[in-house]
């Protein structure tokens, strides 16, 4: 019968926790191209989000893309603050952008950059519906 140390023990269960935390991670992204229909459509309050990735990669600690569409007058949420920072994309339609105090419209082709923890958001300000492209990158000293 094999006996085990408490030391022996407490290395078998870290080894074990390291293993379990390792399998539960997210694979790293490396270089690659992601189609416009990959990822799912999920239907919101206030139109569709479709989730590309959301993966660290060799230098990011996540790298978030996915493709927001606004009906004519919403908003995905309320103006707020976040330490990543993010780029949008607009594909099609116009928005309102609100940052820090000032409202301004971008239309297709535009591209809005949200910087870390500055107060922001988006409104659909035209008559048909927005499409655009959500970039949204975390590097480890700002996720802390």
């Amino acid at each position: 019968m094999r006996t085990f140390t408490l030391a022996t023990t407490i290395l078998i269960s870290a080894g074990l926790g390291a293993a379990i935390t390792r399998a539960a991670q997210p694979a790293v992204t490396h270089s690659t191209v992601f189609e416009w229909t990959s990822g799912e459509t999920t239907a919101t309050p206030w139109g569709s989000a479709r989730q590309v990735t959301r993966n660290p990669t060799p230098t990011l600690e996540e790298l978030e893309i996915h493709i927001s569409t606004l009906d004519p007058g919403k908003s995905p949420h309320e103006p707020h603050r976040h330490p990543h920072e993010e780029l949008l994309i607009i594909k099609e339609g116009t928005l309102a952008t609100f940052q820090n105090g000032e409202t301004r419209r971008v239309g297709p082709g535009g591209i809005i950059f949200q910087a870390s923890n500055e107060l922001h958001n988006v409104t659909n300000a035209g008559p048909a519906r927005a499409v655009y492209y959500v970039v949204g990158w975390t590097v480890p000293a700002t996720s802390k």
